[in-house]
């Protein structure tokens, strides 16, 4: 099934619950029909999240970032730290050169590896509290020190704090994919273009970015 195909069953299948739940509103108030309401309510919810996901990584693939590519050992890094909660802050370099928009950090011009990336990002680590630089899929900076965007609604709203605001900073200034990991919740987050795309989760983030596996692998 085509993901267009795919959408529109979803929606179908959205309209076609909300309007059966429409149809029970004059039973409300009877308490043994509000159980098997407030379940329909939450389904509906639940799909409705679904939705906003599949359509986000449509746009992810179609229309912000086709073109940058992301090593495979980064995607399965996020995966990791995202589980364990240590917080992260990757910035791949696409056309335009960054040096200008960092500040500090330390050149280490090494290969990208799950394990070193996750060393880097251990709370123990030295160099965990700043952003890596990947160039020419290498890392090229580690503690680097990103352009913070001004506090906005949407990331006050969200809980989110410094190093969503320094993703937010860098993909206003260049063309950088920047990726982070929250160590509050988990939540693996994309800021591209001036947009902060938050909580895409792994599965959605290996679905968009993890192909780079395969073509590594060939």
């Amino acid at each position: 099934m085509s993901e267009e195909a795919a959408i529109k069953q979803q929606l179908e299948e959205l309209k076609s619950r909300v309007t059966q739940l429409h149809d029970e509103i004059p039973f409300l108030k009877q308490c043994p029909r509000l159980g098997d309401l407030l379940q329909k309510m939450y389904e509906i919810r639940v799909g409705l999240k679904q939705l906003e996901q599949d359509l986000l990584q449509t746009h992810l693939k179609c229309c912000i970032s086709p073109n940058i590519k992301v090593p495979g050992e980064v995607v399965l890094a996020l995966s990791k730290l995202s589980e364990k909660r240590h917080g992260a802050i990757i910035a791949i370099e696409h056309e335009d050169d960054l040096d200008d928009h960092l500040l500090g950090g330390v050149i280490i011009d090494a290969a990208v590896s799950a394990p070193i990336l996750e060393n880097f990002f251990y709370p123990g680590s030295p160099l965990h509290d700043g952003a890596m630089i990947i160039r020419n899929l290498k890392i090229r900076k580690v503690n680097v020190i990103l352009p913070l965007a001004p506090h906005t609604s949407e990331l006050e709203a969200l809980s989110l704090g410094s190093r969503h605001r320094a993703a937010l900073g860098l993909s206003q200034v260049s063309d950088a994919l920047v990726i982070v990991v929250s160590e509050e919740k988990g939540w693996i987050s994309i800021a591209l273009q001036g947009q902060l795309y938050p909580n895409l989760g792994t599965f959605a983030l290996i679905e968009k970015l993890g192909e780079n596996i395969g073509e590594e692998n060939q």
